[in-house]
């Protein structure tokens, strides 16, 4: 293998490939419940095998290799066609509905990871100095950011885009505007190349307004069920960038 991992400015994909595995073999298992509609399920089964394969090409590289990068490509092309396929699946339940649902987070999983390498180096993140002091009680911490965002409700993967994040949770700008109070699950990277994937709940929406072209439609998620690892990720990035304060 060529490259460095602690010298690598390219984002190291294995974490998110690992992830996306796990839950591809979830998706094995659910395919195996549904009872009608073998051959379309098979051609999906072998659509998966052939995106863990991809998977598994990215464990193996280095993030400067090409592999690192078309292994992510790959499998989300692979995955693609599942969806679609699932969708033509004549029978549908509760089998289909959950194998549609997990293929739908593992691209979710992958899409974030997928623009970051497109964009190429990871960028400098200058230590700041010090951070300002706030009460969390009354005033939330923001930073701001662009980052790409892949998040499922239910069976249907969205993306979206964001350049607000907190501790608590982070906007999505997306015409796929859900109601407030939905759950879903949101996957996106810090600028340091950490891939942070939770849950979530729509806390508040703004809809497309005409008359405001430059002000993007969108949600407002709060972070559910978030893990220490991706807790600590993203206070080491609000600590690197100049802080703003909103009142909540």
């Amino acid at each position: 293998m060529s490259g460095s991992r602690k010298d690598s400015k390219m984002i190291r994909a294995v974490r998110p490939a690992a992830m996306a595995k796990e839950m591809l073999g979830q998706a094995l298992g659910q395919l195996q419940d549904i009872k009608e509609g073998r051959v379309e399920v098979e051609a999906i089964g072998e659509l998966i095998a052939k995106a863990i394969g991809a998977l598994y090409a990215v464990q193996s590289s280095e993030p400067e290799e090409p592999a690192h990068v078309a292994g992510v490509q790959q499998a989300m092309a692979h995955l693609s066609q599942c969806l679609e396929k699932l969708q033509n699946v004549r029978a549908r339940g509760t089998a289909v509905d959950n194998a549609t649902a997990t293929l739908a987070r593992t691209l979710a999983i992958l899409y974030p990871v997928s623009r970051v390498q497109q964009k190429g180096p990871l960028p400098d993140l200058p230590q700041r100095p010090s951070a300002l002091p706030h009460d969390p009680r009354r005033i939330t911490q923001r930073s701001i950011f662009e980052v790409d965002i892949g998040f499922q409700s239910e069976t249907n993967f969205y993306t979206g885009f964001s350049q607000d994040v907190s501790e608590g949770g982070i906007f999505i700008a997306t015409y796929n505007v859900l109601e407030r109070g939905t759950r879903m699950a949101v996957s996106f990277t810090l600028p340091d190349g950490h891939l942070v994937s939770c849950q979530g709940v729509v806390r508040w929406t703004r809809e497309h307004n005409p008359s405001s072209p430059d002000i993007s439609p969108g949600m407002g998620v709060q972070f559910e069920r978030l893990s220490t690892e991706d807790r600590a990720a993203i206070d080491r990035f609000l600590a690197q960038r100049p802080a703003m304060f909103f009142e909540e």
